[in-house]
Order: structure tokens, then sequence, then C-alpha cells
């Protein structure tokens, strides 16, 4: 392999960047998830925690655009504790970190086949077995290996094909999106938001909106995609300006869950479309009889969910890429291929992982989404004390500084730290007195990240 081939394309632009951020965070999650949002907060509630959440994030965006300043690097999270906590700290961010990639892939695999199915029913296939109560059928079976196929493919083509679909694709995205969202908002009336702080199965409004707020964590999770390729930007490009459209693309998703939990709301009474298996569909699906508005949500949220995907395999296979570079897994997952310079032994590798996760069924969506949550929160506070303690080495930052200095970075420590509470300990409130299975799960991980670390070492 020539010396070039481990070289990656510098071809990255601002655009990419902010591509790379909203459409790493906003795929096919609200979707499902929005039935979720009213019945647990109602729409004042679930408001409020999304925008409270997204305050949050877009601060944390802004620590993460100086971390990248600072060390403008392949590697993200896993760079930052490799540098400022050292090598087990590295490690164990870089375990959970790669944990939450392939959980998310996992779930993104999952959610596909259902969207097909509810686009067209009639690719329903034959149940072949049960897991966690629910049926996997063939169709999700065929559904998911061909996205991950598909997905695959797209990254091994290397880092210019990927952010190309996903800039086309995203930006379609927001462009359909907003035109509904506005639609909702002419067509529809306030009063179909109310009662706006009283969830109908009679549990404080609070509860369910404390239990957005820590979601957010995971909902507007991904923006680092755009870190991931910071070596591959532009020569023109500098790391203030790709950062910054990272942080934009935050505050654009959050803008963008909020917009939907009203304009869905004024639509028809919000109380009145919980019992849709999509309650999104059935929301917007009145605006043109014949349910066009359904099928046009479901084919955009089929490409959404194929971007954020996208986004979520080039984030894992840089993980692994930079954890290769360091020494902490074979130096086998550092290799890039000579035609489009892409880790492709760390893309299959995660696709064959994220294919076992796809095969375990719907059951295993929200234990994947709680799992993934308390994964990222965990590692967002981390990330916080990395900055704190590399700005005690050096105060000046090279190109970005964080708006407010310390006092923002505290701020976002604290909600960090609110969220990862909320995150662990919530499958605990849902069932008190069972282990939760995401505990299980995560020491599992752990237990298997620690076994191939020390068999890799010895290697």
């Amino acid at each position: 392999m020539s010396s070039e081939a481990n070289v990656p394309r510098r071809v990255v632009r601002p655009a990419g960047f902010f591509a790379l951020s909203f459409g790493s965070m906003v795929g096919a999650g609200w979707i499902i998830l929005l039935g979720d949002w009213l019945q647990r907060a109602a729409p004042g509630g679930a408001l409020l925690a999304m925008l409270a959440g997204g305050a949050l994030m877009a601060l944390v965006g802004c620590c993460y655009a100086e971390l990248a300043a600072r060390l403008p690097r392949a590697g993200g999270d896993f760079l930052y504790a490799l540098e400022g906590l050292g090598r087990t700290a590295g490690f164990i961010v870089g375990s959970f970190l790669t944990l939450f990639l392939v959980s998310m892939c996992a779930f993104e695999a999952t959610a596909l086949p259902w969207l097909v199915t509810e686009l067209i029913p009639s690719a329903q296939g034959q149940t072949l077995y049960r897991i966690l109560g629910e049926p996997v059928t063939s169709d999700a079976v065929v559904l998911g290996l061909a996205g991950a196929v598909a997905v695959a493919v797209l990254n091994l083509r290397g880092v210019r094909s990927s952010v190309t679909f996903q800039r086309v694709v995203t930006f379609t995205f927001i462009g359909i999106m907003v035109v509904l969202m506005v639609c909702g908002f002419v067509f529809g009336a306030a009063r179909n938001l109310q009662p706006m702080f009283a969830p109908p199965d009679g549990h404080p409004w609070t509860v369910g909106a404390f239990w957005i707020f820590a979601m957010c964590a995971m909902l507007l999770n991904g923006f680092q995609a755009a870190l991931y390729v910071i070596e591959e930007r532009a020569a023109d490009v500098s790391v203030r300006t790709a950062t910054l459209s990272m942080v934009g693309g935050i505050v654009a998703a959050a803008f963008f869950y909020a917009g939907i939990i009203v304009a869905a709301g004024r639509m028809m009474p919000w109380r009145e479309i919980l019992p849709a298996h999509l309650p999104a569909v059935a929301a917007f699906d009145g605006l043109i009889p014949g349910g066009v508005v359904g099928k046009i949500i479901l084919v955009v949220s089929i490409a959404s969910t194929a971007k954020t995907w996208n986004a979520l395999l080039l984030m894992a296979s840089r993980i692994l890429l930079a954890q290769g570079r360091a020494g902490m897994v074979p130096a086998w997952f550092a290799k890039l291929n000579e035609r489009a310079a892409a880790p492709a032994n760390a893309i299959l590798l995660l696709t064959l992982v994220s294919i076992g996760g796809m095969l375990l069924g719907k059951g295993a969506l929200i234990p994947i989404i709680n799992m993934a949550t308390i994964c990222i929160t965990l590692i967002l506070v981390l990330a916080l004390v990395v900055l704190l303690k590399l700005r005690r080495r050096l105060a000046d930052s090279p190109g970005y500084s964080v708006p407010g200095g310390v006092t923002t970075i505290y701020i976002c420590l604290s909600g960090a730290l609110l969220m990862a509470g909320f995150a662990f300990f919530g499958p605990l409130l849902q069932r008190p007195g069972h282990v939760p299975l995401e505990w299980v799960l995560m020491a599992a991980w752990a237990a298997l990240s620690l076994i191939f670390s020390r068999v890799a070492a010895r290697a």
C-alpha cells in the first residue's frame, strides 16, 4: 500500500459539516417517538423539554468546537479522552462510544423495515421468531440486511461519497419537512394542543419532561460526526468554520424537533393521534385526502434513516481507526483502502455487529435507546472534564474558544450530569425491583471489550 493510501482525502466543506451534524441527529427517531413524547409530557412539557435540551446541547457543541480546535484530528471523544485523561479513560470512552454507535446503527436497521412496511403493507413477511415479546419477520431481516450492505458500500467508496449523499438527502429532507410544519401551523389550530400540560395517563408532566430532556443527549447527539472527518476538511476550510457549521446543525435539529411537536399537535386534537401506529403520520395525513401526505412522510423518513445510518457508520469506523492508531485494537482497523482512503476493515466489522443488533427486532428498540442514552451522557461528562483540564494546561485556544468561557463549560457539565443521572436510573424507575436489561448489556459489553483489548495487546 502506498503512503498516500493512509492519508485522508481533504474534500469536506462547511455544507458537508452541517449535513453530517444535522443528518446524524435527525433520522427516523422523531416519527417513532413523537407519540411517546406526547403521552409522557403532553405538548407543553415535550416542547419545554426539547427547547431546554436543545439549548444545553448547542452549548455542549460549542465546547466540542473548542476541543476540536485544540485537537484537530480524527477520533472525536476517544481522542479527547486519550489526550486529556490517559489511555485507560481513552479505552473506556472508545469502547462505550463504539457501543453507542453500533446500538444506533442497529436502531436504524430495525426502524427501516418498520417504515417500509408502513408504506407498503404488502411487504410484511412471515414471522421467523420472537424476541422480547415482539416478532422478527422475514421482511425485517431482508430489508435490514439490504440496508446494511448499501450503507457499507457507500462508506467503502470514501468520505466524498458519504458526505455527498448526506448533503443531498439532508437538504431535501429539511425542505420537505419545513413545508409540512408550515402547513401544520397555517392549517392547524392552537386549541388542538389543549390540554398543554396534562398527560393522558395522569402522571405529572414534569416526569415525562425530564425523561425527554435526558433523551436530548441521544436525540441531539451525533453532531460529532463532523469532528470525525475534521482531518478531511477542504484545504481552505478552517477548524473554526467547520465546527461552527456543526453547531448550526445542533440548533437546526433542536428547532426541528420542537417544530414537529407543535405542528403535529395543531393538526388535530393531540390525544386523538396517540392510538395511531405512527402518530406523526396520522397527524399530517389529513392535509390531503387519500393519505398522500402520510406516504410522503414515510418516504422522506426512509431516506432520512439511511442518511443517519450512513453518518453513524462513518463515525464508528473513525473511532476504530483512531483506536487502531493508538494501539488499543489491532492495527488492522487503522488501515485505509487504496481506492477511497476509507477504513474498510472497520466498516465491514461494524456492519456485521450492527446486523447482529438488528436481528433482535423491534422489542429491543427501547432498551437500545436507553442504553445509547446512558453511554452518550457519560461520554459527554468526560469530554467536558477533558476540556476543563486542557484549559488549565493552556488557557488560550487556537482558533476557537467557548463563549462565556469556564462558566459555560460548568453549566454544560451540570446539565450533562443531570442527563446522565436520569438516563442511568430511568430504566430502574420504570421497573422497580428488577435489574435493568440496559445495565446487563453494558456490563457484558465492558467485559468483552476488556477481553478483546487484552488479546489485542498480547498479539
